[in-house]
């Protein structure tokens, strides 16, 4: 049994495939922050249910106000969508590339949604011997004949980052040949160094890009589907609004962003948890000899399978009996079946992934 072909999260699947009810599921494949949803988001979506009876405010003021204050941004330069998978693909529709850089390994929505447009994909292929670091002298040598370079940073599944004036360095290089940027933050906000990493300051500097996060993964809120974009652009943010939806963020996602992103005690209580966890984790997997595991930067953890004639799926396998789910990396262009990949959860649940992944190994 393997859950290669299936979206992280999808635990309606996982408790068809294994029997058991989905509250018993322990999904480490969703990279979703294992506290869950804020008692402040909580309170104010309860607080705020009849609003649903009237339509959102379509220009989303008090939300793209919030995000502002969140992320420093102006809200001027904020969109809001439906979920960062929206606005992924509505600023590739709006930008419309022939041909498109992507880093390999890496999410596949970027191909899906490029391909959806009629474009192509030219890829620049992070090597393992570097950690899956991405190289700015690679990745600028590479841009030539390309329309848009898009970068995950972190980069999910490597969990390798850049920094922020090794963007800019490629920004400036894109600049200069006409290539639009794309950054997708989505686990950024888990990082001990947001600030060393986020292009967030940069999207304000550069009209040639995009930098995209959402609120499924750090704020726990799939089920909300709110995501967001800075954007300086004028004329990209026209065109993308003359795209979308009218009211593609629903009035309960917008009340709860309005809320979610000042909530500092979880934001400091997610933090500490994430960098606890990480800093226990790496030193506990470091002991098994017969993985290699890599960065740690956020809340992603890639492994490699060292010992011979055992693959990815062997483990994800043997987990089950803890009613465990990991990412079996078989199917990530890049990686392979020698691959898995999980994310940081509460210290009972990590440590009964640990004992699980020992066990298989005899340890």
């Amino acid at each position: 049994m393997s859950f290669n072909t299936l979206h992280g999260g999808d635990l309606d699947a996982a408790e068809r495939a294994l029997g058991v009810s989905r509250d018993k599921i322990i999904d480490f494949s969703a990279n979703i922050n294992p506290l869950g949803v804020s008692e402040t988001v909580k309170r104010k979506i309860a607080e705020s249910a009849a609003c649903v009876s009237a339509y959102p405010d379509k220009g989303y003021l008090n939300l793209r106000k919030a995000i502002g204050e969140y992320t420093g941004a102006k809200p001027d330069n904020i969109l809001v969508g439906n979920g960062s998978t929206e606005l992924i693909g509505l600023i590739i529709k709006a930008i419309a590339p022939k041909t498109a850089l992507i880093e390999r390994p890496c999410y596949s929505e970027y191909e899906r949604e490029l391909s959806l447009n009629g474009g192509s994909c030219r890829y620049l292929s992070l090597r393992e011997e570097r950690d899956f670091l991405p190289d700015t002298d690679e990745i600028i040598s590479a841009l030539k004949g390309v329309d848009m370079l898009i970068l995950c940073n972190p980069n999910n599944p490597s969990d390798s980052v850049m920094k922020r004036e090794e963007t800019e360095r490629v920004i400036k290089a894109c600049q200069r040949l006409g290539v639009f940027v794309m950054i997708d933050e989505t686990y950024a906000e888990f990082c001990e160094d947001l600030e060393g990493i986020t292009s967030i300051p940069l999207a304000e500097k550069y009209d040639n890009l995009a930098v995209i996060r959402g609120t499924s993964k750090f704020f726990a809120c799939p089920g909300l589907r709110l995501g967001y974009g800075v954007i300086s652009n004028n004329t990209l943010k026209e065109k993308i609004n003359n795209m979308r939806d009218l009211w593609s963020v629903g009035s309960l996602s917008a009340k709860a962003g309005e809320v979610m992103f000042s909530d500092e005690a979880y934001i400091d209580r997610t933090k500490k948890l994430v960098s606890g966890e990480r800093k226990r984790l790496k030193a506990e997997l470091e002991t098994i000899k017969e993985l290699k595991t890599f960065n740690l930067n956020s809340n992603l953890v890639l492994c490699r399978i060292l010992k011979e004639g055992v693959e990815a799926d062997d483990i994800f396998n043997y987990l089950l009996k803890y009613n465990i789910i990991i990412r079996s990396c078989a199917g990530i262009k890049g990686l392979g079946e020698g691959y898995f990949r999980f994310c940081i959860m509460t210290p009972e649940q990590n440590d009964l992934l640990l004992k699980g992944i020992k066990e298989y190994f005899n340890i």
